[in-house]
């Protein structure tokens, strides 16, 4: 990953110059309308199986618990993609040590137009590097995608295993 987990990070760069820039950053207060937009984007796009809506305030509130742990992609000052993670202690996961502390990948939601140019595993890479250098080593996502062959190719092409499967017919 270029750059320190504090600064900015240009993603989907090439030699395409009719790609536009795309920075990777920390997320602020003035962003969460806009995160808050795109999280209800994957309800109205079909993304995933089941979508359960989360209020502003509740959206907000782990926004403030886990500030450090939400970023953004923006391109030409519009927020295009966005990241975020919580912080737990295991009672759970039956792959981790019981009370091991982990960060769960909560979200990872780039637009259309801006996927396949590097921006989720930019995004992924983000949180990891701050979540390891607050000594978190262990790290949890779960999905609910229609597209589950291009997910598990997207998490296991960085390291993680597969654990539990569900299937339905």
């Amino acid at each position: 990953m270029a750059g320190s987990p504090g600064a900015d990070l240009a993603a989907g760069q090439d030699s395409d110059s009719t790609m536009k820039k795309v920075t990777i950053r920390q997320a602020t207060r003035e962003d969460i309308d806009a995160i808050f937009q795109l999280d209800n984007a994957w309800e109205e796009k079909g993304v995933s199986y089941v979508f359960i809506p989360v209020s502003w305030e509740d959206f907000m509130a782990d926004f403030e618990r886990f500030q450090k742990y939400f970023f953004v992609a923006e391109s030409e000052n519009r927020i295009v993609g966005y990241v975020n993670g919580s912080v737990r202690v295991n009672d759970k996961v039956g792959v981790l040590p019981k009370q091991e502390t982990y960060l769960e990948v909560e979200n990872i939601y780039v637009l259309p137009e801006f996927r396949d140019r590097h921006v989720g595993g930019d995004f992924l890479d983000r949180l990891l590097a701050v979540a390891g250098e607050n000594g978190i080593e262990r790290f949890v996502v779960s999905t609910v995608t229609r597209d589950m062959d291009r997910i598990l190719k997207f998490y296991m092409h960085r390291g993680f295993k597969p654990w539990y499967v569900e299937l339905f017919k």
